[in-house]
C-alpha cells in the first residue's frame, strides 16, 4: 500500500502485510511440525535397541533372587536393591526379567497431543497455564514440565476399579485384608472417550473428579472420599469425607491428604506416584537412566507370602527412565523430598522414593503397570509400598475398567449422602 504523508512524500505502509505473512509462515510450519514429528517414540534409538536386544538373550526369563540381584546391579534403583539384598529385615525375593516393549499412546491421547500442542506453559508459581488436552510437553528435559506431563495423564478419561491387597506389619508377620472401591472422571482434559476434550456442561470448571469407597479392613468400612479438582491449577480442591460412625459428611482439610488412608502406606498425595498440585514441588531434571521396571506386568504371576512386606514374580523390562528430584517447598510437608522415576514413553511415574521431614528415606513405592488390552490405556494393575522405618507394606492389586461413562451427578455432595450407609 502507497501513501502520502503530510509533506507530500511517498511512504510505503508494508510492515502488517510483512508481519501477517511471517505468522502464516510459523504456522504452517507449526502444523507441518506437529503433523511430522513423532510425539511419542521409543524410548530407545535403532544403534540402542540393538544392544538391549543382544543383553535380553541371556536375561530373558531369567529368575533374579536376592543371591543372584548383584548380577543385575546397575540395573535397579539403589533402594530396591537394598530392599532384595537386606534378607533378614525383608526375607528373600525375586523378579523375572522380561524384554522391552514399547508402549504406544491411544490415538486419541496421540492426536490430542499434536492438536494442542505449543500450547501449554508453566506460570510463576509453577502451575499449568492454557492447557486443553494431551500430554502438554511432549518433549520435556524440564522436571517441572515433566511433573504436569505425569499429573495429567487420563486413565482412558476415567475408570471404575477395586483394588485388592494386604497392609503388612513386617515385624510381627501380621496381614490384614484391604479392599477399596474407586471411581473417576474426567470432566475436561479428555482424550480418548467423547466427548473430547471436555464435557458439554460443565459450569465448575472441573477438571478431574475422585471418589472411593472403603469396603475393608472392618475399622474403615464404608469411609468414603470424594475429591473435586479444577482447571484454574490455583485453586485449591475440593473434598469430602462421609463417616459412617456417626453418617455425616464433613469437608475434608487439603493437610488431611497427608494421612495414611484405612490404615495402608498411601496417603491422599501418594496416588499414581503424586496427586497433589505441581505447585508444591520444586523439580531438577538429573537425566534419564537404564532401569527396569514394571511396564507389562502379569498379576498371575505375583506371589505373596503371607508376613513378608515384599511381593515376589514381578517382570521388570529394561527402560530408559527420566529421573527427577523433588523437593517439597512446605517444610512441614510429609516429604521433604522425593526421586520419581518417570516412564518416557507414557509419563507415568513408576516407580518413587520419599523421604521425611530429616531428610531420611521413608517409603518406597513400586508402581507396577500394564496395557489394558481392550483400551490401549497404560495404568496401574498392582502396587507395593513400603515403609522402611517401620517395616511395613501395603501390597494391592487392581481391577480397573478404564473409560467407562460416569455421570457428573456422582461426584456431587446429594449423590454422596444418598449412597452412603
Amino acid at each position: 500500500m502507497i501513501s502520502k504523508t503530510k509533506k507530500g512524500s511517498i511512504k510505503m505502509k508494508y510492515k502488517p502485510i510483512v508481519f501477517l505473512a511471517v505468522l502464516t509462515m510459523f504456522l504452517s510450519a507449526a502444523n507441518t511440525f506437529a503433523e511430522e514429528t513423532d510425539f511419542f517414540p521409543s524410548c530407545y534409538t535403532a544403534d540402542e535397541l540393538q544392544k538391549v536386544r543382544s543383553w535380553e538373550k541371556k536375561w530373558t526369563g531369567k529368575k533374579i533372587t536376592s543371591a543372584e540381584v548383584d548380577q543385575v546391579k546397575e540395573f535397579l534403583p539403589s533402594t530396591l536393591y537394598d530392599l532384595m539384598k537386606n534378607t533378614d529385615r525383608w526375607g528373600e525375593s525375586y523378579f523375572e526379567v522380561g524384554s522391552y516393549q514399547q508402549v504406544v499412546p491411544t490415538p486419541g491421547r496421540l492426536a490430542v497431543t499434536k492438536k494442542y500442542y505449543g500450547q501449554a506453559k508453566v506460570g510463576s508459581s509453577r502451575e499449568l497455564l492454557n492447557y486443553t488436552s494431551g500430554v502438554p510437553f511432549p518433549f520435556s528435559k524440564d522436571g517441572t514440565e515433566m511433573a504436569h506431563n505425569a499429573r495429567n495423564r487420563t486413565y482412558g478419561d476415567g475408570y471404575q476399579g477395586i483394588d485388592m491387597g494386604y497392609i503388612v506389619d513386617g515385624r510381627l508377620k501380621y496381614d490384614m485384608t484391604s479392599e477399596v472401591h474407586q471411581n473417576i472422571a474426567f470432566f475436561s482434559g479428555r482424550q480418548d472417550v467423547e466427548p473430547v476434550p471436555e464435557l458439554a456442561k460443565n459450569p465448575k470448571n472441573i477438571w478431574r473428579a475422585f471418589q472411593f469407597m472403603y469396603k475393608q479392613p472392618p475399622e474403615s468400612r464404608n469411609l468414603r472420599i470424594m475429591d473435586v479438582l479444577y482447571k484454574d491449577r490455583l485453586k485449591a480442591s475440593d473434598s469430602w469425607m462421609w463417616f459412617p460412625t456417626i453418617r455425616r459428611i464433613r469437608r475434608r482439610a487439603t493437610t488431611e491428604k497427608q494421612d495414611a488412608n484405612g490404615g495402608a502406606d498411601f496417603a491422599g498425595y501418594d496416588n499414581w506416584g503424586w496427586d497433589g498440585p505441581v505447585q508444591l514441588n520444586k523439580y531438577k531434571y538429573t537425566g534419564q537412566k537404564d532401569l527396569l521396571m514394571v511396564r507389562h506386568g502379569v498379576k498371575s504371576k505375583l506371589v505373596r507370602t503371607p508376613g513378608d512386606c515384599l511381593v515376589d514374580g514381578s517382570i521388570r523390562e529394561r527402560v530408559k527412565m527420566h529421573v527427577v528430584e523433588v523437593e517439597n517447598i512446605d517444610k512441614y510437608f510429609m516429604y521433604s523430598k522425593m526421586t520419581w522415576y518417570i516412564d518416557p514413553e507414557t509419563w507415568a511415574i513408576v516407580y518413587l522414593e520419599n523421604y521425611d521431614r530429616t531428610g531420611k528415606l521413608w517409603k518406597i513405592f513400586d508402581w507396577q503397570h500394564w496395557v489394558d488390552p481392550k483400551t490401549g490405556v497404560f495404568d496401574i494393575n498392582a502396587g507395593l509400598a513400603v515403609d522402611v522405618q517401620r517395616i511395613h507394606s501395603t501390597i494391592a492389586e487392581a481391577t480397573h475398567k478404564n473409560g467407562p461413562e460416569l455421570k457428573p451427578r456422582t461426584f456431587t455432595l446429594q449423590w454422596m449422602q444418598k449412597n452412603s450407609y
